[in-house]
């Protein structure tokens, strides 16, 4: 059974996208803000929890940006893409135990980073215009 995922891409005036630096136990690379679905949740209402919880801000879904799956450490995962926008806040590490550092990054900067799996993939498709903010 894969694991249910969902996140945000929240960009800014110079369509930079909004990423986390996670860094707790053995990853060490730039994510979306985003997580797992609770029992019971929708992937549109995981994705605003998580902002909110990861970084402290109110945010608004502007759409679905599609979906990929993957997989790490031996288990599979489906993770939802989202555009946001911060309604309410200014975004801050909420969670230091995981992440360490935020940044709103440009592609080419995306192409020199450590990236998640699903960013990995996101990064493709932003480049091959098949995903269009």
């Amino acid at each position: 059974m894969k694991i249910q995922l969902a996140g945000c891409v929240i960009v800014d005036e110079l369509e930079h996208v909004l990423l986390l630096h996670r860094y707790a136990g053995n990853s060490m690379h730039w994510e979306l803000p985003g997580g797992k679905l609770e029992s019971g949740e929708t992937a549109e209402t995981a994705a605003v929890r998580e902002v909110k919880e990861e970084l402290g801000v109110a945010v608004r879904l502007v759409r679905a940006l599609g979906s990929c799956e993957f997989e790490q450490a031996g288990r599979e995962y489906q993770y939802h893409w989202f555009h946001a926008v911060i309604e309410r806040g200014e975004p801050e590490v909420q969670e230091a135990d995981t992440f360490d550092d935020l940044d709103y990054m440009s592609l080419d900067d995306m192409m020199e980073s450590a990236l998640s799996p699903n960013m990995q993939i996101l990064l493709l498709k932003f480049w091959s215009s098949e995903v269009v903010l």
